[in-house]
Parts: structure tokens; sequence; C-alpha cells
């Protein structure tokens, strides 16, 4: 039986997650590492929970530049296609083996060097090759809170390293000369603040705690911190920044005094490597790494007491972990709202972690608090991302040090689930949030204040706010008849060669919700093509109310209540792939090469919604998660079909 016919009884399956055609419910649920292989024949799922749908197999490919994807940033336009025709072009699939609402996907799947598939879900983290046959699981330490990432270093990079404990005499050894001031009266003060850099690790001696004003508890003996500035132009001026990431404060000490408050420990730099491995943060606070080969666990760390969760991703690069932690639980994250229950989801700290094995490098407060937090790694050494207010902040993602932050409204409390996109070519930070709020409930003077209707809501208006990556300059701003969801920058083909924001409109999982997708120039925010999408006419996504319970009987989260639409993915050929809350996955171009022409070229109707970032593509392949399944379909990227498995 062709795929088109296993789709077709799909979608008469009342079943959210169409990839469950002639699933064999039979089956055993039995789902470790290696042991499930991929499904005998066509349309029998297996025991691993594994369907497929062709028996043309999709080539294996080897990349010596890392992986193909690596993590679920909006990373814009793909060196690769993507599927030609949204059904024929299902390979395999795959969803829980003890029921397709079993678990719930958490971001797009991965995609590493060998073409490997790595989908996290509620339960557990699994690694398939690109034949369908699963390789290992790993169940974190709780459920996942964000979007995994793979953490791929290169040899010649050094990576952050923990500080480590050093014996009296080896102390001695490691002390810089400025850790010895006043050692030896011959020589002047100014040679020793020579040797003072950002990024020299500190910790407390034993009896040195120290308690600013207000009772504010800056560290005690045996923290460790790191130098974040220098200060002063010599003499008795001199000072220096530390920051504590266990407080998240930061204390200045003039040189004099650094060598009797504090021991110097081992480098932050390590010439060590650490294998290839996947890092996640789940909602119980840990942020973790599991090597790519084997999904043992390297490392894992309690960054907080809990992480909100579900929403945006973790991101490594060059051996610093970039991670959302402290779920918001004051009232900084009320939003000044007159509710029962002011806390609107969310975190209120931005940590960077050292890849080695999770030790805290810096952390950063965010003016509101982080809710999509999606990293995006920007020129000189920053990362970006924005609050659930559309402010945008730059880090120095080695040091945490504000480079610089932009302030997107005026207004109260605004609310979005948007993230912010990067343009790498145009150096450019896209931010996406609502626009301020202006009717009656916003009035926070007559009592009782700010009420809980002032919020974003389907049809009321979204801003999109074009930035200079590099000084943080508001360079333009659209107004959206809908709140903005997501966005892409990349090359689209109407008309061929032009790059395009491609951004996303419409509130998730409301009943009357409409959509629709528009296109605009990255460089001036001047519109070029608008398009209408469906409209939500239930008061949940796809496949939420199907399966509430479900997941609430197997003690999981009982709805995934994702974006309206996830993250648009250009591919190489101009085309853009993007899925709507009411279970549908498109694909968009203009066959013509003209602006006019855009319109809808295929879909899949799975009858679930589809994660924020859902979308991954490599050579020969593109792999899709919805709200509770995976979908892997071939390409035509370098006749990448073959039968019997080509081995490399």
């Amino acid at each position: 039986m062709a795929v088109r016919a296993f789709w077709a009884v799909a979608q008469q399956v009342s079943l959210a997650g169409a990839i469950a055609v002639a699933f064999d419910r039979g089956a055993g649920a039995g789902h470790g590492g290696g042991q499930g292989g991929s499904a005998a024949r066509v349309g029998v799922m297996s025991k691993s929970g594994v369907t497929r749908y062709s028996a043309r197999q999709i080539r294996k490919a080897h990349s010596t530049e890392g992986a193909f994807w690596p993590d679920s940033s909006s990373r814009g336009s793909s060196l690769y296609a993507g599927a030609g025709d949204l059904t024929d072009n299902v390979s395999w699939g795959w969803h829980h083996p003890n029921g397709v609402y079993s678990t719930i996907p958490v971001g797009a799947p991965l995609i590493d060097s060998e073409l490997n598939i790595y989908v996290g879900s509620d339960d557990a983290i699994r690694k398939f090759d690109v034949s369908g046959e699963l390789l290992w699981s790993y169940a974190p330490r709780g459920q996942l809170a964000a979007a995994p990432s793979i953490a791929i270093s290169s040899p010649s990079r050094r990576m952050a390293a923990a500080p480590t404990e050093v014996s009296a005499e080896e102390e001695a050894a490691l002390r810089p000369d400025w850790a010895k001031q006043g050692d030896d009266p011959e020589v002047p003060y100014e040679a020793f603040f020579a040797q003072v850099k950002v990024g020299d690790r500190l910790k407390v001696r034993p009896g040195k705690a120290f308690i600013g004003d207000g009772g504010k508890d800056l560290y005690r003996e045996g923290d460790q911190g790191r130098i974040a500035k220098v200060l002063g132009q010599g003499g008795d001026g001199e000072r220096v920044v530390i920051q504590w990431p266990r407080t998240g404060h930061e204390s200045v000490a003039s040189l004099a005094s650094l060598g009797k408050r504090f021991v110097r420990v081992a480098s932050e730099l390590s010439a060590a490597t650490p294998p290839p491995m996947l890092v996640g943060s789940t909602t119980s606070g840990y942020v973790f790494a599991v090597g790519l080969s084997d999904g043992e666990e390297i490392w894992a760390t309690q960054a907080s007491e809990q992480i909100a969760g579900v929403k945006g991703a973790v991101g490594a690069k060059d051996g610093v972990v970039v991670v959302a932690t402290n779920r918001c639980t004051d009232r900084y994250c009320y939003r000044y709202r007159n509710q029962t229950n002011p806390l609107t989801p969310s975190n209120s700290i931005v940590r960077g972690l050292s890849a080695a094995d999770g030790s805290a490098l810096w952390s950063y407060k965010t003016r509101s608090p982080v809710w999509n937090m999606v990293p995006q790694w920007g020129p000189n050494d920053t990362v970006m991302f924005q609050d659930f207010e559309a402010n945008a902040y730059c880090l120095n993602f080695k040091t945490g040090a504000l480079v610089w932050q932009f302030r997107a409204s005026k207004g109260m409390g605004t609310y979005t689930n948007a993230a912010a996109v990067y343009d790498a070519a145009s150096e450019r930070l896209f931010a996406m949030g609502a626009k301020e709020y202006e009717h009656k409930y916003c009035n926070p003077y007559p009592a009782p204040g700010v009420l809980p209707h002032c919020n974003t809501w389907p049809g009321s208006a979204g801003m999109i706010y074009g930035l200079n990556a590099t000084s943080g300059r508001k360079l333009w701003e659209y107004e959206t008849r809908e709140p903005p969801a997501s966005g892409a920058v990349g090359l689209l083909n109407s008309p061929p060669g032009h790059t395009r924001l491609v951004v996303t409109l419409g509130y998730n999982c409301r009943y009357n919700s409409p959509s629709g997708l528009l296109s605009l120039d990255p460089h001036n925010g001047h519109l070029r093509w608008e398009r209408e999408g469906p409209t939500l006419w239930s008061g949940m996504c796809a496949g939420d109310r199907e399966g509430g319970d479900v997941r609430r009987a197997m003690g999981g989260r009982a709805a995934c209540v994702p974006n309206s639409w996830s993250s648009p993915v250009i591919d190489s050929n101009g085309d853009f792939y993007v899925g709507n809350q009411v279970g549908v996955l498109q694909k968009w171009g203009s066959p013509t090469g003209r602006t006019l022409d855009v319109q809808l070229l295929s879909t899949l109707t799975t009858g679930v919604a589809f994660q924020d970032s859902a979308i991954a593509v490599g050579p020969g392949i593109m792999a899709v998660s919805t709200c509770t399944s995976l979908i892997v379909m071939q390409t035509s990227d370098g006749d990448n079909f073959t039968f019997p498995l080509y081995e490399y």
C-alpha cells in the first residue's frame, strides 16, 4: 500500500498525530536503547513506536563541519531542500509505543553530523538513526523545560571548565603576582595590576563572607566567582568587579584586598575538549548534558529550584551553555495585574554554564521575565534574546556582561509567546511582541488597578522591531493586525535571491483565533506580501482536547499549548515550511518567482498542532515534531533515495 493510501487512512483516525496510521496497538511498549529497531514491514509499528510508510530508505550522510541541525534556533535559510510533497514524501514516523498521547515532544528534532535524529519529549530524549532504528533513550531528572541542543566542540577551541580544588602548595604556585601583592616591597604596585584580567576565577577564603547593605548576601566562604570587569587607572584606585553566580550579585574589591579575601583557583580555560553532547534543562531546575554516542549522562547541575516550561531552547557555543532558569514566583511576574493568581509562567534569570561540567560562569536578570527564550548567537561573542515584553538583550556569552539593551514598550506588562530572530548577513535582530495596551482595563490608577483582561488576545495588535545587533539601536518598527507568533529570515524565491523576514501572526489555542503570514524587507521593515492563514475554531489547539484525559491519566501535562504557528524554515529552493495550531503542515512559495504569486504549494493534515520550533532539514531529510509525534520525510537533495540503505 502506498504512503498516500496510508495517509488517507490516517486522516480518518480520530486520534491526533496522523502518523499513527496502521499502528499495531498490540505491539510491545519497550523503548530501551537499541532494542526497538526499525519497522520490519511498511505500516507495522515496531516495539519502539516507529512505523514505516515507504519502502525507500534515506541515504546516510556525513558532515565534517558539525551537526546538520544542532538546535531549535530560528536559523532562517537552510542549505538543503525540504520535502517536495508533504504527503508523498513521508518516510517513517514515531510516537510513544504506549499510545499517541503518552508523551509530548519538546522543540524541533535535532540532526547530528551523521544524520541521526534526536527528539526530546516530556518523558525522555531519544536518538534514532536515519532509518528509524532507536539507538538510545535518556530519561532526564524531571520533565524537559526547554528544547535541547547539540554541543560539539572543536579540538582547536578551549572549553570553559570547572574551577578545581588546590592544596596550599599548589595554591602558592598558581597564585599570580596580583595575589602576592605586598610580598616584595621592591616591586612597584603597577606591575601586579598588569596581570589582572577578565575571566580570572576566585574562591572566598574561610571566614571571609560578606553581607552588603540591607542584609544582602553577596558571598560566603567557599563561594566561587569570576572577575567580570577591571576598573581604575592605576594606583590605589584599581578595583575589580566580581560576579557571584550563587547569589546573582556582584561585588567590587580593591586590588590590594584580592589576596587577603580570595584564593585563585584553576583558570576557567582548559585544553580538554568534552565529547559531543546534547544539553537540556528540566522543570525541576536541572541543566544536564548527555553524550551523543551513548546517551550516558556526562553531568547534571541544579541551576535553580525550578525552571518554568515548556518554552524556548537551551543554547551552547564555544564551551558555554546559555539557559533560562529560576521560575518566576514573586511580584516580578505579576505584570501589575489585580488577579487571584498573579504569577505568569516565566523565568527570571539567564545563566551561562560551563559545557565541560555544568559549573556556573555568570548570571543575568532581565528587566522583565523571559518565556520563549531562544538564544541567538550574534557577532563578537554575543548572545541575544528577548523577554515577554519584547525587550531585547545582548550579552557577552563568555562573561555575561551586558553589551546593550533595547526597551520595546512603555506600556505596563505586555506579553508575547514570540522569540527574537537574528539575521547574521545584515547583523540585525528582530524582536516581536504585543503593542502597548491602551484599552480601559489597562489603566493602573483607578482601583483596583490593571485588570486581567488587559492582555494579548485574538485581534490585538503586535509590534516587530528591527534592531542593529551591534548597538541595539532601533532601525524600524512595524505594527501587525494580530500578535506575532514566530519568524525566520532567509532567501525566498519571491523574488529569487531576496532576503526576507517571514513573520507568522495569531493568538494561540483560543476560539476564533485568525492567523496570517507576512513578509518584510529586513533592512527597512517594508511589507512585501501578506497571506491569510487558518482560523482556529476550537478553544484548544488541535489534539489537546482529544489527548487531555490520557495525558492526565499518565501523570503528565494535560495539554501541549504551543504557539499558533511553528517557526518557519526556509529551504535552499526559497520555499518555506511552517506548522499551524489547527493541525496542518504547510509549504509556501512562488512557482513563478513573482511576489504576487506566493501561494500554498503543499499541505499535510496531522490533526495535531506543532511545536514552537518544529522543523529540521538535512541532506535528503526533513524531520518535523508535532505535539504527539515525529514525522520524517525524504527530500530530493542529491538523489538520496536508495534501497537497500547506503552505508558510508
